[in-house]
């Protein structure tokens, strides 16, 4: 058995030394190595492979600093968002946490020298939360929340949809509407024209004849203008010059005010919901006992309560106002009293429990098997069945006693 031999004693007294946090004053991140002391370190750094590197490191130091930075600050941000998401914490007890890995990336080779200056840099870009106490810097990460983000695109999506109907429904209508007053115009333009040519000018000249009739001819011219009246009941037999003009009237404004009818009916049934469409009034409640609930009330942010997550203890007001109670360890004991306007549903984890706040089914509880990102909708198994919900029409529930 060699001494190089890894199951020799020299062997496995490597292997031990090798094993967990060495000092990094001994770590060389241009090229991603390790050394055990002082001695190893030193032959590290005159030997040919790492000149080789730093040559290329003095050829563009700032392409490097900045790589090493930004993995530096994507590491530590991924390590807040798992370990220390929405918290409190302190800068050193976080730093201890990210450099227990061996594999990661050195403050040394990044743009900032101290802890405290990346904690600074933190605070100024406003990535996250930093104040200075006389126990240290304290940070508190509050990443973009991915459901809030989500329902933000939905309601977005559909305004611009709606936005599109509108526009083009009422884009249809003008055009129904110009083309409708082209055939008018044309229509006029060709009875003036055989007008004119069935007047003469001495006919101007002369006074128009006064005709009598007498017995059955008025009878028969009665009945005629009687024909002609009957649709219109509003108009009497005597005001024959008055009725004549409000008929030609009608007639000209009905093909106009028929097609305007027409397009106002068919951006009504594009627009109103159809029956198997929930339409959901500002007026009903939606709040329910024992719901999880984000509050999204900008008055409570000194408080402290700005996008905390609760359950809906009891309701007031009819329903409009739930007395909801925090579910943050650090507010376990704190409570209020919130209008459903400042407050947001809150989807589970697939496989979680919710309940309908919204529709015919209302009340109904049921089992969230899936997320439907693309069309924003929640597929839930209500009484055995799987039916498709949008994401505001479904809420977390818990037990009673949670």
């Amino acid at each position: 058995m060699g001494k190089n031999d890894f199951l020799s004693p020299k062997g496995i007294a490597n292997a031990s030394k090798a094993k967990g946090l060495q000092k990094l004053r001994f770590y060389c991140q241009v090229c991603a190595k390790q050394c055990r002391d002082q001695n190893g370190f030193k032959c590290h750094i005159t030997s040919e492979a790492h000149l080789r590197q730093m040559e290329l490191f003095g050829q563009n130091q700032s392409r490097f600093i900045d790589g090493y930075s930004e993995e530096f600050l994507k590491e530590f941000l991924q390590l807040m968002s798992i370990s220390h998401r929405n918290s409190r914490v302190a800068a050193n007890v976080v730093y201890n946490e990210f450099i227990a890995n061996k594999q990661h990336t050195h403050m040394n080779s990044t743009r900032w020298t101290s802890l405290t200056e990346f904690v600074k840099y933190l605070g100024r870009e406003g990535i996250a939360t930093v104040d200075e106490t006389p126990k240290g810097w304290f940070l508190t990460y509050t990443p973009e929340d991915r459901e809030e983000k989500m329902r933000q695109q939905s309601q977005k999506r559909k305004q611009r949809a709606q936005e599109d109907a509108s526009a083009r429904d009422a884009r249809l209508i003008e055009e129904q509407i110009a083309r409708a007053a082209k055939e008018r115009a044309d229509r006029g333009a060709t009875a003036d024209a055989e007008a004119t040519a069935l007047r003469r000018d001495d006919d101007a000249l002369q006074p128009a004849p006064l005709l009598f009739a007498l017995g059955g001819a008025i009878d028969k011219n009665k009945q005629k203008r009687k024909r002609v009246i009957e649709p219109n009941a509003a108009f009497g037999e005597d005001d024959d010059d008055a009725t004549k003009t409000r008929a030609v009237d009608m007639k000209k404004e009905s093909a106009v005010a028929s097609i305007a009818r027409a397009g106002m009916a068919a951006a009504a049934k594009k627009i109103l919901p159809g029956p198997n469409d929930v339409t959901i009034e500002t007026s009903i409640p939606w709040l329910l006992p024992n719901l999880v609930v984000k509050i999204t009330s900008k008055a409570l942010r000194d408080a402290g309560l700005y996008k905390k997550k609760a359950r809906v203890v009891k309701l007031a007001d009819g329903g409009f106002v739930g007395e909801c109670a925090l579910l943050d360890e650090d507010l376990k004991s704190t409570t209020a009293r919130v209008d459903q306007a400042e407050l947001q549903t809150v989807l589970p984890a697939v496989g979680g429990r919710v309940a309908v706040v919204k529709g015919a089914m209302r009340g109904k509880r049921g089992t969230l098997l899936s997320l439907e990102t693309e069309s924003f909708r929640a597929v839930v198994d209500v009484d055995g069945e799987a039916r498709k919900f949008e994401y505001d029409d479904v809420c977390k529930v818990v037990a009673a006693d949670a």
